[in-house]
């Protein structure tokens, strides 16, 4: 299989960076939708792009499958869904309930993060793509918000539903566990690569709507280059030897196969 690494994202790095075979997983894995997929798309479009709600979701009631109406009314559902994703009206309530308690943030409201872009250099468009050269790779990315905030800074930053963390400690530690200082190094590298000043912010909830604001930094951010650096350099090894892909952890772990602690 050459040059099974056709390119490279953010999810793929992170994959990677566990082992080739966590990488190859992914590659080969048919991906099905979950209810937290849904409910985190959901919020999405609630925040970023409220006017193609009705285009890219059918809303139907709480019904339960074991039952044969509920049965009846999914299986009309998912006729009618025509590519939509189907939740229910509990599900929008509860994301309504959270997007409502996130606009309210006094961080985001001073700041401005969820001002649409003015077209004269304040606010931010929304779901934009970046796609670079870097390393011998196309990278891919989708940011959640891109603009400038209301004190005239460029800023992108992204929204992290983490489930029930939330404050300073959790999210430092998830932010640390996901990578999240990686994804603002791919994020900002076209304005990093030229000294173009730029914001990274992490905007964390948890389910009850509950925001923890982090900025990763320009210093975390180079750190974290270094990290994407080995990894890429790998991507260009595993498509020179595609039987790596079946290596799993200790293909990190140097010459004698075990990690030191």
């Amino acid at each position: 299989m050459n040059n099974a690494i056709t390119h490279l994202s953010y999810s793929r790095i992170s994959e990677l960076e566990h082992s080739p075979f966590a990488l190859k997983d992914y590659l080969e894995k048919t991906f099905n939708r979950t209810k937290a997929m849904d409910e985190g798309s959901l919020l999405d479009c609630l925040l970023f792009e409220p006017e193609k709600l009705q285009e890219r979701f059918l809303f139907i009631p709480k019904v339960s499958k074991a039952t044969k109406e509920g049965k009846a009314l999914f299986e009309a559902a998912t006729e009618a869904a025509n590519g939509r994703v189907i939740v229910t009206d509990d599900q929008l309530s509860a994301q309504k309930a959270i997007e409502a308690r996130i606009r309210a943030n006094q961080t985001l409201i001073h700041y401005g993060l969820l001002a649409p872009y003015d077209g004269q250099g304040i606010g931010f468009q929304y779901q934009t793509k970046t796609e670079f050269f870097y390393g011998g790779f196309k990278h891919i990315g989708y940011r959640d918000a891109d603009g400038w905030d209301r004190n005239g800074n460029r800023v992108i930053w992204d929204l992290k539903k983490m489930s029930s963390r939330s404050g300073e400690h959790l999210v430092r530690s998830q932010i640390r566990t996901m990578g999240y200082d990686l994804q603002a190094a791919i994020y900002c590298h076209e304005f990093d690569s030229v000294n173009d000043p730029v914001k990274y912010y992490i905007i964390a909830t948890d389910n009850d709507g509950c925001v923890t604001p982090f900025e990763i930094s320009r210093d975390a951010r180079e750190k974290a280059r270094i990290r994407w650096n080995k990894v890429i350099k790998a991507a260009h090894q595993i498509n020179m030897q595609p039987d790596l892909l079946d290596c799993g952890c200790e293909f990190w772990a140097g010459s004698t196969g075990f990690f030191t602690f």
